[in-house]
């Protein structure tokens, strides 16, 4: 078992190049087999389809982030947690990977027309959405946000913007500077200081 997952990733990093090379819609399960080296038999033995090995692309090498919290830190406060938190999400774009954004992006538009990858993606999605959700409402039991804040729909436009902005960089070919990252992130934490308690 522990080999086949070696040998997934070891396809999966094979056919990311392809992917790169190629943009999503333009690579084809030959053309997947020629830089893996292995026949469509073989790549077939390990993804049932193209979006199957694209999921275990996003899951397992674009999706990883480092610069998440594991959980909840009861001990600090809330505030200071989700300014941590998205300070780190933000400055990440400094070395952003604009062909690997772009073919996530690009995936997640033909997701949407089909449930079942959908669901996948929305299901890993609502992990790093339920996180945030957890430390405003940690917020809130602590009275340091306004009992009026809705916890998931801050959470949510929290990465309406994280995406809209990545969306538009992207969309321009656009890597942006240290000074505009540090602009976004003031503007966020005008956002964060507005959902704080009033004395």
């Amino acid at each position: 078992m522990e080999q086949k997952e070696e040998n997934k990733k070891k396809i999966a990093e094979k056919s990311l190049e392809a992917f790169k090379d190629h943009g999503y819609h333009g690579t084809s399960m030959n053309i997947i087999s020629s830089y893996t080296g292995l026949s469509k038999g073989g790549v077939y033995a390990y993804f049932y389809s193209k979006e199957d090995l694209f999921i275990f692309i996003l899951e397992y090498i674009l999706n990883q982030k480092p610069y998440y919290l594991s959980q909840v830190n009861h001990e600090q406060s809330a505030y200071s947690q989700l300014l941590e938190q998205w300070k780190s999400i933000i400055f990440s774009w400094e070395k952003l990977d604009y062909v690997s954004t772009k073919l996530t992006f690009e995936f997640w538009l033909e997701s949407s027309k089909k449930p079942e990858y959908r669901e996948k993606l929305l299901e890993s999605y609502s992990v790093t959405e339920q996180y945030f959700t957890d430390i405003i409402d940690l917020g809130k039991r602590n009275n340091e946000f306004d009992p009026q804040v809705d916890s998931n729909t801050m959470a949510q436009i929290f990465w309406s913007y994280v995406d809209g902005q990545v969306q538009f960089w992207v969309a321009r070919n656009y890597q942006p500077t240290l000074g505009e990252l540090n602009r976004l992130y003031n503007q966020l934490k005008l956002l964060v200081k507005g959902m704080r308690a009033h004395d």
